[in-house]
């Protein structure tokens, strides 16, 4: 079967869930961010919120159970600690097991480092009437120059090599539909760090594959902010990052067995996405 990728430009926009939606939030060292993401979390009205912490060591934790005696039953907290650092993978792959018996529409994912707004996930969520992902794709207008770099060139690979423009394929800020969040929660390793963002895509293409139904995602631009954020890749993750992503491009297109395309109107094309 296929995946494709439109990009969506006008959008309806809420600002609280239309539908049962759950929050999955991988969490080290942000003890400067969290308690204010997750006030903004509350303002949407999530069905629940699940802050995994990979075992930080600024605190992060005891800040959470501060927040969850506080906030609760006004805000559905559920907080996971890991025994070790796993990776931003292996947090969001325990955040999403965790949710795998809840009753959800969709479950959404997003960084717990403040760059991205949770008031932006409703207004994708909506999107979700239509199409089976959403990804959040980042605005550019905040985006460092070496940043901005580094996207065109990893999207770009992507896209050549994958056959599917999804516009940013290295965005944290996602909504899936919950039987592709469940998906991803078998097929995850606990393994792969940053490249979760890649492998995802992969791991979509084969339950379209295995399924024998086309996965349809949708990219919308959001904003995101770098102000206060400090990235926590080391140079070897970055070189491992750009080596996953033409090993997943190249995945992604086995998976897909030469049909994922982009499409325009139903017409086939190779790029870029279609616009709605």
């Amino acid at each position: 079967m296929t995946v494709t990728c439109r990009r969506i430009q006008k959008l309806e926009k809420t600002k609280v869930f239309q539908s049962k939606v759950g929050i999955v939030i991988p969490a080290y060292n942000e003890a400067r961010h969290i308690e204010a993401l997750l006030a903004a979390c509350r303002k949407t009205g999530p069905a629940v919120v699940v802050v995994v912490d990979d075992s930080s060591t600024d605190g992060t934790m005891e800040i959470l159970d501060r927040i969850r005696q506080r906030l609760l039953p006004s805000l559905p907290l559920r907080v996971l600690q890991t025994e070790k650092n796993l990776g931003k993978q292996g947090a969001v792959r325990l955040g999403l097991k965790e949710l795998e018996d809840w009753s959800l529409d969709a479950v959404a994912l997003m960084d717990g480092d403040g760059q991205h707004d949770p008031k932006q996930l409703p207004t994708l969520a909506l999107l979700l009437e239509k199409y089976d992902m959403v990804i959040g794709a980042r605005s550019h207008d905040e985006m460092p120059w070496h940043r901005r770099l580094s996207n065109w060139l990893v999207n770009k690979t992507f896209r050549i090599i994958g056959g599917v423009d999804f516009v940013d394929v290295q965005s944290g800020l996602r909504v899936y539909k919950k039987h592709l969040a469940d998906a991803l929660a078998q097929g995850l390793d606990e393994g792969g760090a940053y490249g979760i963002e890649h492998e995802s895509l992969t791991l979509v293409a084969k339950f379209s594959r295995e399924h024998d139904t086309p996965v349809r995602a949708a990219a919308a631009e959001i904003t995101c902010s770098y102000g206060n954020s400090i990235s926590k890749m080391k140079k070897r993750q970055m070189l491992r990052l750009a080596v996953q992503t033409v090993e997943q491009a190249i995945g992604f297109r086995i998976a897909c067995a030469g049909s994922g395309v982009c499409t325009r109107d139903g017409e086939a094309m190779t790029a870029p996405c279609g616009i709605d």
